[in-house]
């Protein structure tokens, strides 16, 4: 096409690279997938350059953005304590999962990381360490990260989970993190990137459980984190409801009910869809019919919603998901795909993905668990490359 002539024209005969204009160099690298321009980075001082120069950034996210909605949804998928990106194509025909490579392996002291959780906001991943006791803020596109220690609060932590999430309010990202189920000696710490410190949250007081045991990550959407959960008191015996941390005001806000009712042992699983509305499975646990809602207006104060998807899955599985089942929506084919344990685990050592559609569509694809680290369940989640930084710490010595 008109890039190959304009190549041939600059290069001529000679076919060396010096001889392309800077422009074109740049207009050459915007189309190298996301997953390969760290390699590129290392062939030459220009390359290096031009990668991070920010006209550059715009444009070869622009063409990562594109590609992905003409032929597939990238992932990130932590599976058994890596991170792996995959390649989602929902061809009705023949749909697939595609393993794009392994995330640069995260290293503190020449020691691998084994990642237990993760979560993300708009291009920024925060990684849970296997110990609980390293935290990790990093962009994979950018290579950019920031450690940060943290010291278990309870008197024995071997028998608390910790809930995170990310966030971030006009000056800063922020973490939230708190031992959980919830007790007396329940500490609330919120961190600020910028200023590298934790500060305890007063007055917290939960009357909610959010249950870790499962799929139930915090959601991170436009700034603030958002759960499922039920009622401390009364558990699943009442319907559970939406728990939001309002990352501005660093306070968990009213109740906000959801558009169905779950009670006890019923799967309910949260998602993003573009970073800009939710998305929420809900799995019957007598009927096995799934509802996926997605919300036309979310904010602290308050949440509307459509129903994006109904499906009868008892004469497609007989089973309800695992782990709740992570998941990603597809807008343009109304379907969802669906990351899980398989059901004949561990005979088989397989996960599965499911995909789920209109009109009785369903196939389910199978991939291998890796065998290094804990084995937990698969937890998936769509990703678009950002070139957003990491706030800058004003306390620069005290970064891990």
């Amino acid at each position: 096409g008109k890039l190959r002539r304009r190549l041939f024209e600059e290069v001529g005969s000679m076919a060396k690279m010096s001889n392309i204009s800077r422009d074109l160099v740049e207009e050459i690298l915007s189309r190298i997938p996301a997953t390969s321009l760290r390699k590129f980075r290392s062939t030459c001082k220009l390359w290096n350059s031009i990668s991070k120069d920010g006209s550059f950034t715009k444009n070869h996210l622009a063409h990562s953005a594109a590609a992905a909605r003409k032929e597939e949804i990238l992932a990130i998928v932590l599976n058994n304590s890596s991170l792996h990106l995959m390649s989602v194509n929902l061809n009705y025909s023949d749909p697939s999962i595609t393993p794009r490579g392994n995330l640069i392996t995260l290293t503190d002291s020449e020691k691998q990381i084994e990642v237990t959780q993760v979560y993300h906001c708009e291009g920024l991943l925060l990684c849970v360490t296997e110990d609980y006791t390293k935290l990790v803020l990093w962009n994979p596109y950018s290579g950019q990260t920031r450690w940060i220690s943290v010291e278990p609060k309870s008197v024995d932590h071997s028998k608390f989970w910790y809930a995170h999430a990310l966030g971030y309010d006009k000056s800063t990202q922020k973490i939230l993190r708190f031992s959980h189920p919830p007790s007396e000696r329940s500490v609330h710490e919120i961190y600020h990137v910028n200023y590298n410190s934790w500060r305890v949250l007063d007055d917290v007081t939960p009357d909610w459980n959010v249950d870790l045991e499962y799929d139930n990550y915090a959601l991170s959407l436009k700034g603030n984190a958002y759960w499922f959960a039920q009622d401390k008191e009364a558990g699943g015996n009442v319907p559970g409801f939406l728990l939001c941390f309002d990352f501005t005001t660093e306070r968990f806000v009213p109740r906000l009910p959801l558009p169905f009712e779950s009670y006890y042992e019923d799967a309910v699983t949260l998602s993003t869809v573009r970073e800009e509305q939710l998305a929420v499975l809900f799995q019957n646990l007598d009927t096995y019919e799934m509802d996926v809602w997605v919300t036309t207006k979310i904010e602290p104060n308050g949440a509307s919603w459509s129903k994006f998807l109904s499906v009868d899955m008892s004469p497609l599985t007989w089973f309800q998901f695992f782990s709740g089942g992570s998941f990603i929506t597809d807008e343009e084919k109304r379907a969802v795909i669906v990351f899980d344990e398989d059901h004949n685990y561990p005979e088989t050592n397989l996960n599965t993905v499911y995909f789920i559609g209109e009109n009785g569509y369903f196939r389910d694809v199978d991939f291998p668990k890796f065998t290094r680290g804990r084995d937990v369940f698969p937890h998936a989640f769509s990703y678009v490359p950002s070139s957003v930084e990491i706030s800058f710490s004003t306390n620069e010595n005290q970064i891990y």
